[in-house]
């Protein structure tokens, strides 16, 4: 009997045990607008893959893809509100955010001259300075910036986009980020602000002609299936970000941050070697379902768009940031 009791202890100190152990392990729920079959989603994977081998299974990061978890309004919204520890978008996706305009600097059309350059930049003190300020003010942390996006061209329904007049009078799909409005709105053309997963029935059904993004997105959304000119117009290079609620971040130890900054590049490495293979075959996927490829005049677009940033610098982002980026390319 007594024998029986010690063993009945000592299967409960181990179950006590394995519940101390488990009770330890950190979950942290990442939301994505982006598709399971896009490159972007293949990132993420890699991201957590990399923090539960460098955790030692102590830190799970769980993704939840194709808008589970909301658009990006709501996951942005629920990284504010705690609903939500983690999300994958735009930099200007903070637009939205206290203190957030001033990274609408990273969407001066014809700012970086590679995409390399741009998420270089990205992550230079210019920008970290500004990812503290948010981060400060809104409570929502941009940790990194990796993962090379395609650069940013015009899909439509309509016609074809080659000089900066063929975008009068296009309603074009834009997230809402001030520098976008900005673009399309200098071209004459209407800036609609909704969601990715929303652009498809929106084009079909005639709410919008089209959309500026990169070819990444155009194919992982499909929508070549109902917008047939695609042009060229690489007008912004972008840099995906790693967003996290503030007071989430603070709860991690520099050797914890260093292992999610490391896991970033390495998740944005996946990312962007996917996707220049999608710059490959997608313009194939293109004319296999019958869109015209336009290479517009990239210089009249250039000189259309020239005084753009103006407008904002000195008001929304520091005197000479521009000028300051420029000069780092030379």
């Amino acid at each position: 009997m007594k024998r029986a009791a010690m063993a009945v202890c000592a299967a409960l100190a181990l179950v006590f045990a394995c519940g101390s152990t488990w009770a330890q392990v950190k979950q942290i729920r990442l939301g994505s607008p982006w598709p399971v079959t896009s490159n972007l989603h293949a990132g993420l994977l890699k991201f957590a893959e990399e923090i539960d081998k460098q955790s030692g299974g102590q830190i799970k990061v769980l993704v939840y893809p194709d808008g589970q978890l909301g658009d990006i309004q709501a996951l942005i919204n629920g990284l504010q509100t705690g609903t939500v520890d983690m999300s994958y978008l735009a930099i200007g996706n903070a637009n939205v955010l206290k203190g957030g305009p001033q990274l609408n600097l990273a969407y001066v059309p014809y700012l970086f001259k590679s995409k390399a350059a741009a998420e270089e930049i990205a992550n230079s003190p210019i920008f970290q300075k500004m990812y503290d300020d948010v981060a400060a003010q809104s409570g929502v942390r941009i940790f990194a910036a990796y993962g090379q996006r395609s650069p940013r061209a015009v899909q439509n329904s309509k016609r074809a986009v080659v000089k900066p007049d063929d975008m009068k009078g296009l309603k074009i799909r834009i997230p809402p980020i001030d520098g976008m409005r900005a673009f399309v709105g200098t071209l004459g053309a209407q800036g609609v602000v909704m969601g990715l997963g929303d652009t498809y029935q929106a084009i079909a059904r005639g709410q919008v002609d089209g959309h500026e993004n990169g070819i990444d997105a155009a194919v992982a959304f499909k929508w070549y299936e109902v917008a047939k000119h695609w042009s060229e117009t690489a007008h912004m290079y972008e840099t995906a970000a790693w967003y996290i609620q503030e007071k989430q971040w603070q709860a991690l130890t520099p050797a914890q941050q260093k292992m999610f900054i490391d896991a970033a590049k390495a998740g944005g490495g996946v990312m962007t070697k996917l996707g220049e293979d999608i710059e490959r075959t997608g313009l194939e996927t293109f004319k296999a379902n019958g869109v015209t490829i336009s290479r517009p005049d990239r210089a009249a677009f250039q000189e259309a768009l020239k005084d753009v940033y103006k407008q904002y610098e000195g008001k929304v982002w520091p005197e000479g940031s521009v000028e300051k980026i420029r000069a780092m390319q030379k």
